[in-house]
């Protein structure tokens, strides 16, 4: 996976989104992000996280806004119209009824928090190496049984 290797060019490391307010934890998270060779962007509102991902496709958007239900659901189904990457939630866990609508609007995964900087970093590679392999790659691979 190309953003596992440490002397990668920007123009082939994967773009990671991150969209929060909470200073303190994009620091942490972008640095975690880093380390593994990901092209980290930052953003703090909703139509600046809109427009940064549908200029760079982003392969992975973690969301971590504090908005109204309503307004978070209209926001995960227009990230999702702009990307086909990953799209992890991260809100107060709310009733079973709530985290299905996020799911249905193209949410990848809901995450509750708060949640340790580590278990989103393990969550997020699983999502971006789950995506490797479903995502054709551009060279050619063999498989020797």
């Amino acid at each position: 996976m190309v953003a596992w290797k440490s002397n990668t060019s920007v123009d082939e490391m994967q773009t990671v989104l991150i969209v929060s307010q909470d200073a303190e934890m994009v620091i942490v998270w972008e640095a975690l992000f880093e380390q593994k060779n990901y092209h980290v962007v930052c953003e703090i509102g909703a139509e600046e996280a809109l427009q940064t991902a549908r200029l760079l496709s982003p392969a992975l958007i973690i969301l971590d806004l504090d908005l109204i239900p309503s307004e978070r659901i209209v926001l995960c189904r227009e990230l999702r119209s702009t990307t086909n990457g990953t799209l992890l939630l991260l809100a107060p866990k709310r009733d079973e009824a709530e985290i299905f609508e996020y799911l249905y609007a193209g949410v990848d995964e809901f995450l509750s928090t708060p949640i340790s900087p580590l278990a989103l970093l393990v969550k997020s590679m699983a999502w971006l190496v789950r995506q490797e392999w479903i995502v054709p790659r551009e060279q050619s691979s063999q498989v020797y049984v």
